[in-house]
């Protein structure tokens, strides 16, 4: 009855519940035919070019139905745009379907050709359907094979009257959007990592794919996997590195037979590839050998600034929102990674050299040798002494005023900058716990840069460098902090060696110590007024009219050491009050750095009002 009734229901949600049931329940096992192209005929007709992961549910019940012919899961399937593909070609979908929509994507050719740019803008069928994560592994490995291949547009393939320059931008941008093709792969086929690498058909696409795992999305790369393409990717430097002690030897005049005989043993031990790519250097004249001089050190630096910048990095490493992400891979598994890059790194740093630059300095320039010195476990005089005359020799491009600078290039300078500040604070301050927080050389510290110090990067610096001139910069950086939450003041002031009369003595010197606004002179008031012990000299030393003026325990009075020094001072002297009334403490200007104390005894004495501490 019930199949009777699908003739007499209109087209609607209504009759495909019911084709539905019935293909499930009482015509699982065989099925007439008319029912079953209704069925699909409903599905597929529904929208012919339906969105990615779009489920069709007759549509895939009746495709990889037994009582379904061949004939109609090919038309079918033929009918079908690639995302509709795509949902068909579910993990669920059955082997028969998914063998038949493999078939279906072979005869939507060309397929393999080289990659280009256009076919990022306009993707074939199997790249599209790859845009869905949950697909039958039948299916995801059969259109893995039908995707575009490994840029050609090599030199070696121009004709007469091309242009090699024209040629290698093209290969450039065909290469680049490869790249892009298998980021994009990488990134959505998280649980497929391992897939991935053992279906690579060649050399270069491999490495494209381990590239993308160690700097597309690490954090979703199994720790097993993810070690294993840290150290292929690391094995490759030894080429590089090769490559810079050839070069050396031959500026140095060396012949090349010389050259080979004391290399030997390591050019034995080079994968065949990597022997191949060295030996092509033994037949460069000694000219072009300045252009692969720097091989090590560019290896390094586009390793740092490319496939290892999360892993070098990993908290910094965020979400789209702003999130860190959860990874994997344990800190047990990274810090090692970490340092192994770093020991590759030193290799590199002991070959690099100055060099005339044609182009301006890059934040890459110096990106490896940050990271290097933040996982070396030790950093030895060598290691110092030869990174300070790289941080010397890579700086910001100095231009004249009137120069025109894009926008990006002025970001660049910034990022070097920071580098170089970074990094000088790390070769001052080397034995730091947590060298990203390493505050420098103690007598070149300022008090903004501590009041910028987390709190406990600041602790531990005041516990290795005992200097009372230090902790007095320290003391005076909470005129720049609102609230520091794990050092408080009498923290900072435990390092001092005279507690009981820094506070006072730098108090007393405010003007020339602090300096500046409004601002961090309340904040210093603020601060001592919060102290628990805050003794009537210590009161008075401060400026009067912050003093009087940051508040007490309710809006509109005085602290209450303070009502009690002024109390003290000036007692029931109705004249007194009068004239410390009028007294020429102000807000901001010169005047607003008279001392409460010396404001009270003028007024209390009759006598002339001070001058600014620090006047002449």
């Amino acid at each position: 009855m019930a199949v009777e009734k699908v003739r007499d229901l209109p087209p609607g949600d209504a009759r495909d519940d019911l084709l539905l049931a019935l293909l499930r329940g009482a015509l699982r096992d065989t099925a007439p035919e008319w029912i079953l192209k209704e069925a699909v005929e409903s599905d597929v007709a529904k929208d012919a070019s339906a969105y990615l992961g779009a489920r069709l549910p007759l549509a895939t019940v009746v495709l990889a139905h037994p009582s379904c012919s061949d004939a109609l899961r090919t038309e079918t399937l033929r009918r079908c745009s690639a995302p509709q593909l795509a949902g068909l070609g579910h993990s669920r979908c059955g082997d028969v379907l998914a063998r038949a929509i493999v078939t279906e994507l072979e005869s939507r050719g060309p397929h393999g050709q080289p990659m280009t740019p256009a076919l990022l803008e306009e993707p074939t069928a199997p790249q599209l359907v790859l845009r869905e994560t949950d697909l039958h592994d039948v299916v995801f490995t059969g259109a893995l094979d039908l995707l575009p291949t490994v840029p050609r547009l090599g030199i070696e393939d121009k004709t007469d009257g091309d242009d090699i320059l024209a040629r290698m931008k093209q290969r450039r941008a065909a290469t680049s959007a490869f790249r892009t093709m298998w980021e994009q792969l990488v990134t959505l086929h998280t649980r497929r990592h391992r897939h991935l690498v053992a279906w690579a058909p060649d050399d270069f696409t491999k490495h494209v794919i381990r590239d993308h795992l160690l700097g597309a999305a690490p954090w979703d790369v199994e720790p097993s996997l993810l070690e294993e393409a840290a150290r292929d990717h690391l094995a490759e430097f030894t080429a590089d590195e090769l490559i810079t002690r050839m070069c050396l030897m031959a500026r140095e005049g060396v012949a090349p037979d010389e050259v080979r005989s004391r290399l030997a043993p390591e050019l034995d031990m080079l994968a065949p590839r990597q022997r191949e790519y060295v030996e092509d250097i033994f037949d460069m004249g000694k000219d072009e050998l300045k252009y692969v001089l720097r091989s090590a050190v560019d290896w390094v630096e586009s390793a740092a600034a490319g496939p290892w910048r999360h892993l070098l990095a990993p908290s910094r490493a965020k979400t789209r929102y702003g999130e860190p992400h959860t990874w994997l891979a344990s800190d047990e598994l990274l810090v090692p990674l970490g340092r192994l890059f770093a020991d590759t790194a030193v290799k590199a740093l002991r070959l690099w050299e100055p060099e005339d630059r044609h182009i301006g300095p890059r934040p890459q320039n110096l990106q490896w040798v940050h990271a290097m010195l933040l996982h070396l476990p030790l950093l030895t005089d060598e290691v110092k002494e030869k990174a300070k005359a790289v941080v010397r020799h890579v700086r910001p491009r100095t231009r004249d005023r009137w120069d025109y600078t894009d926008f990006r290039t002025e970001q660049d300078n910034r990022r070097l900058t920071e580098l170089r500040a970074a990094i000088e604070r790390i070769l001052a301050d080397p034995s730091a716990p947590s060298r990203r927080s390493a505050l420098g050389d103690p007598e070149r510290i300022t008090v903004r840069d501590l009041a910028n110090a987390p709190d406990e990067a600041l602790r531990d610096y005041l516990a290795r460098h005992t200097d009372d001139e230090l902790t007095e910069k320290a003391l005076l950086s909470f005129a720049h902090v609102s609230y520091r939450p794990k050092l408080p003041l009498p923290d900072v002031l435990a390092f001092h060696s005279a507690p009981d009369t820094a506070l006072l003595r730098i108090t007393m010197d405010l003007r020339r110590r602090l300096g500046g606004g409004p601002g961090p002179r309340e904040a210093w008031t603020r601060q001592l007024l919060a102290l628990p012990d805050c003794r009537p000299e210590l009161v008075r030393a401060l400026p009067a009219w912050s003093a009087l003026t940051v508040g007490g325990a309710r809006h509109g009075t005085a602290h209450a050491a303070v009502a009690s020094a002024v109390l003290t001072a000036l007692g029931d002297d109705d004249a007194a009050w009068s004239r410390f009334a009028t007294s020429p403490a102000s807000y901001s200007g010169p005047t607003a750095w008279l001392r409460l104390g010396d404001v009270l005894d003028a007024a209390a004495k009759g006598e002339e009002w001070p001058k600014p501490p620090g006047s002449s």
